[in-house]
């Protein structure tokens, strides 16, 4: 890919290859088009997994449409969403699901994708002080979720690669240590937490993000507007999470 490709066209062209491949039909609201970047990090991750995994589309509208969520409003429940199998387990790659943090239940947020086991539970309550009570509150607990990604279609800068460990810390309840030993190399079928940035870094950005890895079982993956979108062959290493049923309460 050229340094001076039009990413909105690549996205573009992996949803088309995935609506292909699956016997798929998809539709485009305004809203799905200010998204496109979050749309192409997810068929990244989607790829990423499907070299690892048997994919399947779900939740479809009329058995053939694939509805991307795109706004922290929606129901997740009326969105698609794709199913990840291996190894007689399941997991679900989804858009915009709300999460409702270990560290206190009035923490909540809602990040750009989420890994989750299959068939997770995702609440719905209501409460006065969302939606003044008229609409559902709709969360999943950080107990359940596996890794949760954050999309950014900008430049790079210190201050958006620090406040990624705070989506890091508060999402997932595996994280026992903010610096565990043994989350760096090749060895684990989940891309570890990531997050995703547009722009092009600079040489002192570079070293930041490297330094930040080091530290932290996080990948931020820059350059997706002139970059690859294919994670399966990076130009580095990326960090995994480990295999190991005594790591994670969702194993």
């Amino acid at each position: 890919m050229s340094q001076n490709s039009d990413w909105v066209t690549d996205v573009e062209r992996s949803v088309e290859r995935f609506a292909r491949k699956y016997s798929l039909t998809y539709s485009r609201s305004e809203r799905e088009i200010s998204a496109s970047f979050e749309i192409g990090c997810f068929h990244a991750l989607v790829n990423f997994y499907s070299e690892r995994c048997k994919i399947e589309p779900k939740n479809l509208r009329d058995g053939k449409y694939y509805r991307y969520l795109t706004s922290p409003n929606g129901n997740p429940n009326n969105f698609s969403y794709v199913r990840a199998r291996v190894d007689g387990r399941g997991y679900e790659i989804r858009q915009q699901v709300r999460i409702r943090s270990h560290l206190a239940d009035d923490i909540a947020f809602t990040p750009d994708l989420v890994v989750l086991p299959e068939d997770v539970d995702i609440s719905s309550t209501k409460d006065k002080d969302y939606a003044k009570g008229k609409r559902s509150f709709f969360c999943v607990s950080s107990e359940d979720v596996i890794a949760a990604h954050e999309c950014k279609s900008m430049m790079p800068f210190p201050e958006l690669l620090v406040s990624f460990i705070g989506t890091l810390t508060v999402a997932h309840a595996w994280l026992d240590d903010p610096k565990p030993k043994g989350f760096f190399g090749k060895v684990g079928l989940h891309l570890a937490p990531s997050l995703f940035v547009g722009g092009t870094p600079r040489g002192l950005h570079v070293r930041m993000i490297r330094a930040l890895e080091k530290c932290y079982p996080i990948n931020v993956i820059v350059g997706l507007h002139s970059g690859t979108w294919d994670l399966t062959r990076p130009t580095r290493t990326l960090n995994v999470l480990p295999p190991g049923e005594k790591l994670y309460a969702w194993e």
